[in-house]
């Protein structure tokens, strides 16, 4: 009876040790967040600056707190390069090692053009943060999403993995939209017709567009 007590004991003891630990772990992914807001806010709200300045500020902000090399990935869904999922007749569409490397920088710019063009001079956001809760975890990473709403009307929602002791955002999802699934339908699409060169080739150009046009 006195052992079953005291593993009954050490069990209870070791659940509640995970569950602040996990409790912790949410708290740290939802600060992330919170400091990842305030320091865009500064920028973003800041009647002084112009849109270029604002997008050469917000761009290490965006860098440093988004895992683009998993966005890139699961982006590629079973066309990436660690993927084992069968791909039958287009087994020649699955990226290289080094393809997807170039994949996730050419990816990166590109959707930094994209949500970093949205900005302007008279561009006035307010953040709040709703709700956070823990996912199920995946590849052994724990993770978590963090809500918010955006000017007080639009939800947008962050997920969040946990490697390295490190949170970083690989998912955003706008009123239920995920970032991830809407470019994985896209590029699973244009997969079927084009090889990973040739989606890489078609990915530098608009990047190399984008650069000539804002040149101007």
């Amino acid at each position: 009876m006195k052992r079953i007590i005291v593993l009954s004991i050490s069990a209870l003891l070791l659940f509640t040790t995970t569950v602040r630990a996990h409790v912790e772990n949410i708290s740290q992914a939802t600060a992330l967040i919170d400091a990842a807001m305030q320091k865009s806010l500064t920028i973003i709200n800041d009647p002084s600056l112009t849109t270029e300045v604002k997008r050469k500020k917000l761009w290490p902000i965006v860098t440093t707190y988004f895992d683009f090399t998993l966005i890139s990935e699961l982006t590629l869904g079973k066309f990436s390069a660690d993927s084992t999922r069968p791909l039958g007749d287009y087994s020649d569409r699955r990226f290289t090692d080094s393809q997807q490397e170039q994949f996730t920088d050419a990816f990166t710019i590109h959707l930094g053009n994209l949500y970093l063009d949205r900005l302007n001079n008279e561009s006035k956001f307010s953040v709040s943060l709703t709700h956070s809760s823990a996912m199920k975890p995946i590849r052994k990473m724990q993770r978590a999403r963090v809500n918010s709403l955006i000017n007080n009307k639009t939800a947008i929602d962050y997920s969040l993995r946990l490697k390295n002791n490190e949170w970083r955002i690989y998912d955003i999802k706008v009123e239920g939209r995920s970032l991830i699934n809407s470019f994985r339908k896209e590029y699973s699409a244009l997969l079927l017709k084009k090889t990973p060169d040739e989606l890489l080739t078609l990915l530098n150009e608009k990047n190399l567009a984008h650069t000539e046009n804002n040149a101007e």
